[in-house]
């Protein structure tokens, strides 16, 4: 099952949720306030640069905390 991220209308909370296929075009309540004014949006995803030696970069390309600064996703408030 794929992990989607969705985006709360309402409060604006983001949170991702492990979907299955046949309920991937519903949208779910908002674990924050309830509310079903949730939309799928773009996720992050983590990659490696360089040609798979193990001598490239990783790191997080994108994601859903625009503005963060924190290192890792494991430092983030939200």
């Amino acid at each position: 099952m794929p992990i989607y991220e969705y985006k709360c209308g309402s409060c604006g909370k983001t949170f991702d949720l492990l979907v299955s296929r046949s309920n991937a075009d519903k949208r779910p309540a908002c674990e924050l306030c309830g509310a079903k004014d949730t939309e799928r949006i773009m996720s992050g995803f983590f990659g490696r640069s360089g040609s798979g030696g193990g001598d490239g970069e990783s790191g997080s390309i994108g994601g859903g905390c625009a503005g963060c600064t924190a290192a890792s996703c494991a430092g983030c408030k939200r």
